[in-house]
């Protein structure tokens, strides 16, 4: 009994977990569960997840923080994207070799 119970407890789990979707974070703090089609120049096209038949949504570049991908990519929308430090964005101060000369 105690191994049937685990088995449909485990498969349960694995089955939420397969349903995977993109969040999409707007400014004022909500969070979209949604599947994102395409990203243009100032509009997010998506259906919401679970209603996949309803018409395409759009929704303004402008209001969207960010979207997460479901792969666990994060896109920033703005401008001002936190970046990492010591990466391309914001590279860490060069360093710069010094050379001396020996005389003999």
């Amino acid at each position: 009994m105690n191994r049937f119970l685990f088995i449909l407890i485990c498969s349960l789990a694995f089955f939420g977990s397969s349903f995977a979707q993109d969040k999409i974070k707007l400014k004022t703090g909500d969070v979209v569960k949604a599947r994102v089609l395409k990203v243009s120049g100032s509009d997010i096209t998506y259906y919401k997840i679970y209603k996949l038949k309803d018409p395409k949504l759009i929704l303004p570049k402008s209001e969207v923080e960010y979207i997460q991908y479901e792969n666990g990519k994060i896109v920033y929308m703005s401008a001002k994207s936190p970046i990492k430090k010591g990466t391309s964005g914001n590279p860490k101060k060069p360093v710069t070799k010094k050379t001396t000369t020996k005389k003999k």
